[in-house]
């Protein structure tokens, strides 16, 4: 009788390993394929962004020609929502403008983001009034300091800030607005600021 078992010590017959020449299956080609497309579409998303924004970030990057021209046109979609006349000061050679932003709301807010000549970040808020809730989160801890007219405006000089931080704001009040100026910046660029911007109410 013939008996199946191997005899002792002959090898036990076991699957043979695949070859790596054997061709791809389905699921393998699929796979693949799929790996190559996400590899070809993130290259094509960074040759575009690369050549979109450049590389890394330059602070001394030459501002968009029309950078002036979007916040006037901001302003004049602003205009027709807002309960003040919205702001759009006129400066000097230097002052670049970073950010444009009218926001609905109680109360409604115009606000303009600068870089200064000197290279600092300045903020120009407009509202119907400046309250002490708006004081009290820009900033923290204000004191008045002076209080002078500024463009036919009252104005009030306040130091404030956070532990290790100081920050000077300059607040204009009008008939139907409020304007906060504030940044780490001289009071000088912030009369600047404000100067240009009550001129441009007024």
């Amino acid at each position: 009788m013939h008996d199946d078992h191997p005899e002792p010590g002959e090898p036990a017959s076991r699957p043979q390993p695949k070859s790596a020449y054997e061709l791809p299956s389905r699921k393998n080609t699929v796979l693949r394929n799929m790996v190559w497309a996400l590899a070809l579409t993130m290259a094509v998303v960074i040759v575009v962004g690369v050549g979109f924004f450049g590389v890394g970030s330059d602070m001394e990057r030459e501002p968009l020609e029309n950078s002036e021209v979007d916040v006037s046109a901001s302003a004049e979609r602003a205009a027709d929502v807002a309960p003040f006349p919205v702001a759009v000061p006129e400066l000097g050679e230097g002052w670049t403008v970073r950010s444009a932003r009218f926001t609905e709301g109680e109360p409604a807010s115009w606000v303009i983001r600068y870089s200064s000549p000197e290279g600092r970040l300045i903020t120009l808020i407009e509202e119907p009034e400046i309250g002490a809730p708006l004081l009290s989160s820009t900033v923290p801890g204000a004191s008045v300091e002076d209080e002078y007219q500024l463009e036919g405006a009252e104005c009030s000089a306040l130091r404030g800030g956070e532990q290790g931080t100081q920050q000077l704001a300059l607040v204009c009040e009008g008939e139907s607005f409020g304007v906060l100026v504030h940044g780490d910046a001289e009071q000088a660029e912030l009369e600047e600021l404000a100067s240009a911007a009550l001129a441009s109410i007024g």
